[in-house]
């Protein structure tokens, strides 16, 4: 992976000096070469010209037409655990930290940018999408600067602060991975029935001195989606922003091929490589509309943005009813589905609409130079892999993911106890038992008192908080199906949560590097349910920042008195969350 990342980032390179200085491609599309431009009339037709068809170099083509699309294939069938192991700008974003000149800054989560991350790469993919057509679509200059100023935000990022928050919070590209790769990739793998200590999907690591790989996580995100992705797409499922998201982007794709259309007045301008408006800037006030035959006088500066928002605006709305209307359905037939399986259907279905479309509208027309064949053999191709994504995913439930991570935390937790499990499971192993069946050992397994039930629960909350996968405010909601199994009250699970943080106070300490002591304060009076002590979760001495490391280091631990407020809330909202 190592070498890939460098073979795609010295490639990716080499095509944007190619944007400048290019003296090879373009007989590449002569009349008589393979990346030859084909009409019937040797021209092509735009807003009633008929144009020559020009030599051109063919950078901008190579990266839009091929480069981008296999990157969106491989989100789909591999994930975007494989995709950010090798993603050239993610790798260039940790230049500063290979340097050793990264800060150790994180992003609060309550802040305005931790709570609106989505909403932002999306503008920023919009605004992205506005761009190509206005400016760097075709214009290899333009596309050059463009793709040189996204490096540069990259690396400023990856200076200003820790771990992959290029990636987690300001990366245009995140929303696209996040609607073709979630709840996870055809191929992706599980990192929810990993076992302990395993460094899954693509969160953040290192190779030590003997070669071994280890975790470099430093926590820049809770429900990092490097760490578990289908774990963070259940926890933010209801999100408003996840509705754009997915509404919103099928008419995205929608808007911006038909600009195309709308804008030239035929279907042709990317087809059979037509790729040479070769200075856009100047056409920014050129009528932006050719229906009918008639140019109307609307800029294009404004008429492509304008399309946009209107194709956007229509499917999230008709996203909105089609929710609307699958839930009633679903209420009508008794409710066979939970809440979060229709929505992460309804999900499914635009995440299949948007890729199809995407290829189709984008990628197929501009195959023209290739055989049948082959045209074929990819068409068939990219339709199989979004067949076969949308059935896996079809299946998916925030209740399955659940009974999946519990029982094999469960599981974990049984093979550690000094007890005889032979003659109650018949012959059979642990690891043949599905959820339900260990749920039901776990409970009526003779003389396996409540005594060993916590000891299990209390294991299981370890791991949970060794993997990072949780917080301790989040898991008394989370774990709340498996104490329901267990038969264990909310009030045992602040007893297990307590004895851990006292026993093993390493699990709870989130290390802020270079982080003032009044920040930390301010975080501190938010959450009103967690304090901050220094060294031994233990000492009753209460403190912001321990002073006896280099890194700042907080231990937030729930306290009787500071957290009934917490255990209240989350009790009386206990009815409310059974589909969690």
């Amino acid at each position: 992976m190592h070498r890939l990342r460098w073979g795609l980032t010295i490639g990716w390179l080499i095509l944007i000096v190619s944007m400048f200085y290019d003296p090879v491609s373009a007989a590449w599309t002569m009349s008589d070469r393979l990346f030859a431009a084909t009409t019937v009339n040797g021209c092509f037709q735009f807003q009633g010209e008929c144009r020559p068809i020009d030599p051109y170099p063919m950078g901008a083509r190579l990266f839009w037409g091929m480069v981008l699309p296999l990157v969106i294939l491989t989100l789909l069938i591999f994930g975007h655990e494989a995709w950010r192991r090798i993603c050239p700008l993610s790798f260039l974003s940790q230049i500063p930290r290979a340097l050793g000149w990264q800060r150790k800054r994180t992003i609060s989560e309550t802040s305005w940018l931790g709570r609106n991350a989505l909403s932002l790469q999306w503008s920023l993919l919009f605004i992205g999408l506005n761009l190509r057509l206005l400016l760097v679509n075709s214009d290899r200059h333009w596309l050059g600067l463009f793709l040189l100023l996204t490096i540069g935000a990259a690396l400023t990022i990856g200076f200003l602060y820790d771990g992959k928050t290029w990636c987690n919070y300001f990366c245009p590209m995140a929303p696209v991975q996040k609607i073709y790769s979630e709840p996870s990739g055809l191929f992706g793998s599980i990192a929810h029935t990993a076992p302990p200590k395993t460094i899954t999907q693509s969160m953040c690591r290192t190779v030590d001195k003997s070669g071994s790989e280890k975790s470099a996580c430093v926590a820049c995100k809770t429900g990092c989606m490097d760490i578990d992705a289908e774990g963070d797409y259940w926890n933010d499922l209801r999100k408003i922003d996840r509705k754009l998201l997915y509404y919103g982007y099928v008419g995205l794709v929608i808007g911006f091929y038909l600009y195309f259309w709308l804008y030239s007045g035929n279907w042709n301008l990317l087809s059979a490589g037509v790729w040479n408006e070769t200075n856009q800037l100047a056409t920014l006030l050129n009528p932006g509309f050719f229906i009918a035959g008639r140019a109307i006088a609307i800029p294009k500066l404004i008429a492509a943005p304008f399309t946009l928002t209107i194709t956007t605006g229509l499917t999230y709305a008709i996203g909105l009813w089609a929710e609307r209307q699958a839930k009633q359905l679903n209420q009508r037939w008794g409710n066979p589905l939970s809440v979060d399986q229709v929505q992460s259907r309804l999900f499914a279905i635009a995440s299949f609409m948007a890729f199809n479309l995407l290829f189709f509208l984008g990628v197929r027309s501009t195959l023209g130079y290739l055989p049948a064949i082959a045209q074929q053999s990819l068409t068939w191709v990219a339709v199989a892999a979004s067949s076969l994504w949308l059935a896996k995913t079809w299946q998916r439930s925030a209740q399955r993911y659940n009974r999946e991570r519990d029982a094999n935390l469960l599981r974990r937790q049984l093979t550690k106890l000094n007890i005889d499990l032979t003659q109650a499971l018949e012959g059979r192993s642990l690891d043949e038992l599905n959820p339900d069946e260990l749920y039901a050992l776990a409970k009526v397994l003779p003389g396996f008192s409540q005594d060993y039930q916590l000891q299990v629960y209390r294991g299981v909350l370890r791991d949970a908080f060794e993997q990072h996968s949780i917080t301790a405010r989040m898991s008394v909601t989370v774990f709340r199906p498996l104490r329901q199994k267990l038969g264990l009250s909310d009030e045992l699970h602040w007893s297990a949560l307590d004895q851990l943080q006292t026993q093993e106070p390493q699990l709870f300490v989130v290390e802020r590097s270079r982080q003032t002591e009044p920040t930390l304060r301010r975080e501190s009076d938010r959450h009103q349910d967690v304090t901050v002590y220094r060294g031994n979760a233990a000492s009753p001495s209460r403190k912001t920042i321990d002073h006896r490391s280099n890194a700042d280091t907080t231990v937030v631990r729930p306290l009787k008195d500071e957290t009934s407020h917490e255990r209240d809330r989350t009790n009386n909202s206990s009815n409310s969350s059974n589909d969690l």
